[in-house]
């Protein structure tokens, strides 16, 4: 008997939100509170060695990240062009992922700290370029904006992760998390592949020529929706990588390197459920109006708006609404700029690939902002370079909000 589309979709959605969580369960928990605690153990690191230690690595890093996520994508739409499928892609993306944690586990210098984050990243990416193309692949455009939506979470979810691992091994190191984080990893990937659905419920259309002047405007909106994403994720980059030196060096909470973690730990908890709030309230919001350029311009703006809040760093209560506010914002954008990108490039066979160009946006600020902290560390290791960084970062989410409210082409 087969199942109603209604119903095939659904089963799909639950399985795809599934392995995009743990997705995220890979690197988020990694970069935020893995890895500083790793390079802390490393001789020699600590204080200004250590941020600049995490900033080269994050450099190497997105590098491969970003070179990476294009060649699988253009290896994706290869496969899916002769099979109509990404899963085995997935599969090896989520293999690789697990293994490369393990050889983040046994890094013992700063130089095979970084080589395994530099294998870790195109690992992740192998995983992730296949599945972020799912959702031009097998969701309808005006149910585009729910499933974006809740694939917005996954981020909360690997800030809840960091919680959990704050709380479950608060004194382990860094090698019981990075396994903890496989097994997570791997569990939340295996229903898709197991049952990844056959047909593919949205297939690409090919473009006529009397559609060339509108194929203009969706190139023009591309245009405008990664610059969009490339200024808040810089934004993003300026304090979410550095959230543990954030709160040692910023927020400076009482009772030493102890209070440190847990504080972190707060403020992903906090992130994760206003993150919640914000990717399935806006992505439903959008869908419900039919419209995604004012709430993807008010997503931004509010970015802007906590970003510059946290660099003033106005006390432990204004900074945790500040960060959740930030979180609901980050989240909202990123929902709706996935949902508003999948329905520009649905009519485009080479899907994967052009969201490999759209990843750049993920991983260039993984990039520009590690660089702009070490110009900015000179000689001294204080709190002035990271809040100057945040408030250069709260400018480039203003300029994304403006390049929002120009995009022109959907509804």
């Amino acid at each position: 008997m087969t199942l109603p589309r209604r119903a095939t979709l659904a089963a799909f959605a639950i399985c795809y939100v599934l392995a995009m969580f743990g997705a995220f369960s890979a690197f988020v928990p990694l970069f935020a509170l893995i890895l500083p605690q790793k390079i802390s153990t490393l001789p020699g690191l600590d204080g200004r060695s250590g941020l600049a230690a995490l900033s080269w690595i994050l450099v190497a890093g997105g590098v491969a990240a970003g070179g990476g996520n294009i060649v699988a994508g253009v290896i994706s739409d290869a496969l899916f062009r002769r099979t109509q499928s990404r899963r085995g892609l997935v599969a090896a993306g989520t293999t690789a992922v697990a293994a490369a944690l393990s050889g983040v586990a046994m890094a013992r210098t700063f130089a095979e700290v970084m080589g395994a984050i530099v294998v870790f990243q195109l690992a992740v990416n192998l995983m992730l370029s296949p599945l972020v193309a799912l959702l031009v692949d097998y969701v309808p455009d005006q149910q585009k904006g729910r499933v974006a939506g809740w694939l917005g979470l996954a981020l909360p979810f690997g800030s809840l992760i960091v919680t959990a691992l704050t709380i479950v091994a608060p004194a382990a190191g860094p090698t019981v998390p990075l396994f903890i984080a496989v097994g997570v990893v791997v569990l939340l990937a295996l229903p898709l592949i197991l049952l990844w659905p056959v047909p593919v419920l949205i297939p690409a259309r090919p473009t006529p020529v009397t559609a060339r002047p509108r194929q203009a405007v969706i190139l023009h909106d591309f245009v405008l929706a990664w610059t969009a994403r490339l200024l808040v994720q810089c934004a993003a980059a300026a304090i979410l990588p550095y959230l543990y030196f954030y709160v040692a060096d910023v927020v400076r909470p009482a009772g030493g390197a102890r209070a440190i973690g847990s504080a972190v730990g707060v403020l992903a908890f906090v992130f994760a459920v206003m993150s919640v709030a914000g990717a399935v309230t806006v992505g439903w919001l959008s869908d419900r109006l039919g419209r995604r350029r004012a709430p993807l311009t008010v997503s931004a703006l509010l970015v802007a708006a906590s970003m510059v809040a946290l660099s003033l760093a106005p006390g432990w209560g204004l900074t945790v609404t500040a960060y959740g506010c930030f979180a609901a914002g980050l989240a909202g954008f990123l929902a709706i700029d996935s949902a508003l990108v999948a329905q520009l490039i649905a009519a485009n066979a080479r899907r994967a690939t052009l969201l490999g160009v759209m990843n750049l946006t993920n991983t260039l600020p993984g990039v520009l902002s590690p660089i702009m902290a070490l110009a900015v560390i000179g000689d001294r290791f204080d709190a002035m370079p990271m809040v100057f960084v945040m408030q250069f970062a709260a400018a480039g989410a203003l300029v994304a909000a403006l390049c929002g409210s120009r995009i022109r082409t959907l509804r």
